[in-house]
């Protein structure tokens, strides 16, 4: 180095060689004394290479394309070479990482569902049954559904499917956590006795997510001069009145409506 500096000789920078990713590149100088070499990255390595050295990497490239295209165009219709393409990765790769196409669309539903079936399972598990559950039940799968635009479209795609669902065992447990918790609230006399549990569930599921299935007619229908988000938020918050108001005893007075979470 002492050499150079006195000398003036160039100093070689390391990047990327067609081996190991490494070369030497002249530094650039800075008032007439080169710099010390620094490693880059070549060019032309491809993004491949490069996901090649970075298994998850290359896994999560490969999901998001899938999750993307399948949620576009239907699992069915959606050909691997087309995820690889969107991916930058070989078909070989996702057989590697997924298997076959139906096990990468398993492992999207699994990934998908997964965000809803974390926080639903923990209210349900560290809650007791009461109308106020319900009412956060309701709320936060309004706000799943408000955050993931592509949610709606995803379980329509699962719904219309034949076959086995890996997303069915989580579902069923938080039907079943669901049922439980209503029960709880029946017997306390929170919630009417005469309603079945499934079907208490299944109507607030349907009222939330009603509003994100046709929610450019509702705007139209609400007045389109109104802020879309506003007018979410008062949906939201009508549903939730006319939600507790139907399954709570008759006798009951109302409490909080506020959609706050």
């Amino acid at each position: 180095m002492l050499d150079t500096l006195l000398t003036g000789r160039p100093v070689r920078e390391m990047t990327s060689s067609a081996n190991d990713g490494i070369s030497e590149k002249m530094a650039p100088a800075k008032d007439g004394i080169r710099e010390r070499p620094v490693m880059t990255t070549d060019p032309h390595i491809s993004p491949e290479a490069r996901r090649r050295r970075d298994p998850e990497a290359t896994r999560m490239a490969i999901l998001e394309a899938a999750e993307e295209l399948f949620l576009k165009l239907g699992p069915a219709d959606t050909p691997t070479s087309r995820i690889a393409r969107q991916a930058g990765v070989t078909k070989s790769l996702i057989h590697h990482h997924f298997g076959s196409k139906d096990d990468l669309w398993d492992e999207v539903k699994r990934r998908h569902f997964g965000r809803y079936y974390e926080a639903q399972r923990k209210m349900l598990t560290s809650s007791q049954g009461t109308a106020e559950l319900l009412r956060d039940s309701l709320i936060g799968y309004f706000r799943f559904l408000q955050q993931d635009p592509h949610a709606v479209r995803f379980m329509s795609w699962r719904f219309v499917e034949e076959g086995d669902d890996p997303c069915q065992a989580q579902e069923h447990e938080l039907f079943e956590l669901g049922i439980e918790r209503i029960r709880e609230a029946q017997e306390t006399g929170e919630l009417r006795a005469d309603l079945e549990p499934i079907s208490i569930i299944k109507s607030f599921l349907a009222m939330a997510s009603h509003w994100f299935q046709s929610k450019s007619l509702l705007c139209q229908m609400l007045g389109s001069e109104d802020d879309v988000d506003e007018m979410e938020e008062r949906y939201l918050d009508d549903v939730v009145k006319i939600f507790l108001d139907g399954v709570r005893p008759r006798s009951a007075s109302p409490q909080k409506n506020s959609t706050d979470v």
